[in-house]
């Protein structure tokens, strides 16, 4: 996958003419062999790569102090993957498909690529995120 230097940004609606895409980013917190991430930077001229701490998932019983460490360490390795190719990570914290809105609505998103993901979870939050795009006219590539 050949990444852009140029495609990596936090436009604004009128900063680019051919196109904005968000990465909603979950479990891939890699830049190399992700096909959302490919995908986005064949189809537009700029990338928001985005990964939103969801509250629900912090709380759980399941996010152990190790675990949470694992993905702030995480998110930074992938921070600096992408400021290595002229990137920026944008990490929000909240609803998954509220913030990913919001971003797509202060950049002027068309389309958001997501990796599926087979959770009872993530298949929810995915359902939530087409409802809420569709509803948006914006664009979901899963």
């Amino acid at each position: 996958m050949r990444i852009s230097r140029r495609r990596f940004a936090i436009p604004s609606a009128a900063d680019v003419a051919g196109g904005v895409a968000i990465v909603l980013l979950n479990r891939d917190l890699r830049i190399h062999d992700h096909p959302a991430l490919a995908a986005a930077c064949a189809g537009a001229e700029a990338v928001v790569p985005l990964f939103v701490l969801d509250e629900r998932l912090l709380s759980s019983p399941r996010a152990s102090p190790n675990r949470i460490r694992f993905l702030h360490e995480s998110l930074a390795a992938l921070g600096q993957a992408l400021q290595d190719v002229g990137g920026r990570l944008v990490v929000r914290r909240g609803d998954p498909v509220a913030e990913t809105l919001r971003i797509a609505s202060e950049t002027g998103a068309e389309v958001v690529h997501a990796s599926r993901d087979v959770s009872s979870g993530a298949l929810a939050r995915e359902a939530a995120l087409s409802r809420a795009c569709a509803e948006a006219g914006i664009g979901l590539a899963l």
